[in-house]
């Protein structure tokens, strides 16, 4: 969003509403978790971890903390577990913060032209939209956003199964409990990839790391869904390739947001001699 210069009608303010902003927090949220898992799991793989790590090299000296002893793989389980914990959380606020700002596109939009005292801000305008969306649970706020998009976005089940995982990480050691999993004892997790093949002999083969194709082989692209399945009892076994579909899951969903924002200036609702903001996007 953007403040323009006051228009030749006194007391008029323009602001001009961006979609990138609206896909902002989830595209960030996605690339710094991704980033962080990616640097952290890669280095836990190289670490020796049958050990606790040394104390810092300018520390003085520190008390010894007594803890239970831990084998190499549960120490890296509790470490990825610390790291996926704060990843989880972070994407969910992407999301979350990125579904927020639609509402206040959406919401700003059809209002068309906001009638406010003189002596009120900018932020004191715009305060009552933001505080509404911010009291929505996620799925009614995702329901009402729908209703103001040119094609409506889903999410809710996906973002629900990312809080599953987040719980069971957080308060079940990530061992899969009944709280977690659907009527069936599962636990699923959806999100989207990209598959890369060539096609031989009538069959699609997935490429991978130093696959050879002859040449002029076309090599082809599509997005698919891919499910991570646990069931209960299992461990949440979540690899650094899981989360960067999951985070991808989550930067997408920012970047269909802003492509189905209404595009249709709405009409000003509200004429009068106080001083008034307008809304216009600059959404293609």
């Amino acid at each position: 969003m953007a403040e323009q210069p006051q228009s030749a009608t006194a007391g008029t303010i323009q602001l001009t509403l961006r979609a990138d902003g609206v896909a902002a927090p989830a595209h960030r949220a996605a690339a710094i978790c991704r980033e962080v898992v990616d640097l952290y799991f890669d280095a836990l793989s190289k670490t020796d971890l049958s050990q606790p790590p040394s104390a810092p090299g300018d520390a003085f000296f520190r008390f010894n903390i007594r803890g239970p002893e831990l084998s190499t793989e549960e120490r890296r389980g509790a470490h990825e577990r610390w790291v996926l914990i704060k990843a989880f959380q972070d994407l969910m606020r992407g999301v979350r913060g990125s579904l927020e700002e639609a509402y206040f596109f959406i919401a700003l939009l059809r209002e068309g032209r906001i009638r406010a005292p003189t002596s009120a801000t900018l932020e004191d305008i715009l305060a009552p939209y933001r505080a509404k969306a911010q009291a929505m649970n996620f799925p009614n706020l995702m329901e009402h956003v729908n209703r103001g998009l040119e094609k409506p976005v889903p999410f809710a089940e996906a973002y629900g199964s990312l809080q599953s995982a987040r719980n069971c990480l957080e308060h079940r050691d990530g061992i899969i409990g009944r709280r977690d999993v659907d009527a069936a004892g599962i636990l699923k997790i959806s999100v989207p990839r990209a598959k890369i093949f060539v096609e031989q002999s009538g069959s699609e083969v997935e490429v991978y790391r130093n696959f050879y194709a002859e040449e002029d082989t076309i090599i082809q692209m599509r997005m698919e869904t891919r499910d991570l399945i646990f069931r209960l009892g299992e461990p949440l076994k979540i690899s650094a390739r899981d989360f960067d579909d999951i985070a991808f899951a989550c930067a997408n969903f920012g970047t269909m947001l802003a492509n189905q924002l209404p595009k249709a200036l709405f009409q000003p609702k509200v004429q009068g001699n106080a001083r008034t903001a307008s809304a216009v996007s600059d959404s293609k």
